[in-house]
């Protein structure tokens, strides 16, 4: 198990890292235009503490939910698609709608992001589930 963490949560970093890099030099994020006339507007990308801090915590809850979840879906790479899959539905639909509900703000920026984010728990348990069959961690 420690050996599973050890290697686990550096990939799941590495995997989050590169995928919020792909967004930025590829220009898919999110179009935030429409939010200026709410005051809303960002000028600066968050402090980097910040965004590790948030890949971190997103890779530990991921992990977590891998290792409750892994042996009961009936294959391998089965529990890594029901962890990334679970997950996102929390990160995406449920914090954009709870968002919009909220703030009264409109979703669409944030539903792309949300979009987005799918792919990227989709390959984050995919990832979990290889790494659990490459070192062999039994249920």
């Amino acid at each position: 198990m420690t050996r599973f963490l050890l290697v686990a949560l550096p990939l799941l970093l590495l995997l989050m890292a590169l995928f919020g890099l792909a967004l930025e030099v590829l220009d898919l994020e999110p179009e935030t235009g429409g939010l200026a006339r709410f005051g809303i507007s960002r000028h600066a990308p968050p402090p980097l503490r910040f965004q590790v801090g948030d890949w971190l915590m997103q890779s530990l809850g991921l992990t977590a939910l891998f290792l409750l979840v892994q042996g009961r879906s009936g294959a391998w790479w089965l529990d890594g698609l029901v962890a990334g899959w679970i997950a996102w539905v929390f990160r995406g639909p449920v914090l954009v709608l709870t968002l919009a509900a909220w703030t009264r703000l409109p979703r669409d920026p944030w539903w792309q992001l949300s979009l987005r984010w799918l792919f990227l728990y989709t390959l984050c348990g995919l990832l979990l589930a290889v790494t659990a069959r490459r070192l062999r961690l039994e249920r």
